[in-house]
């Protein structure tokens, strides 16, 4: 693994941490951002993905 798929790799798995947060923050406060944050979780999943293969 060379640094810059490893640093692609950690950046999608901060992405993904904001929509885990975002989710979270929408099932226990109602704030609303389930919308943002499940697309988000998503879109770093299928990223790491196609990083990593």
């Amino acid at each position: 693994m060379d640094k810059r798929s490893l640093a692609i790799s950690l950046l999608l798995l901060g992405l993904a941490f904001v929509g885990v947060i975002h989710t979270i923050a929408d099932f226990a406060y109602g704030t609303g951002l389930s919308g943002i944050g499940i697309p988000l979780i998503g879109i770093a999943l299928v990223g790491l993905v196609l990083v990593n293969r």
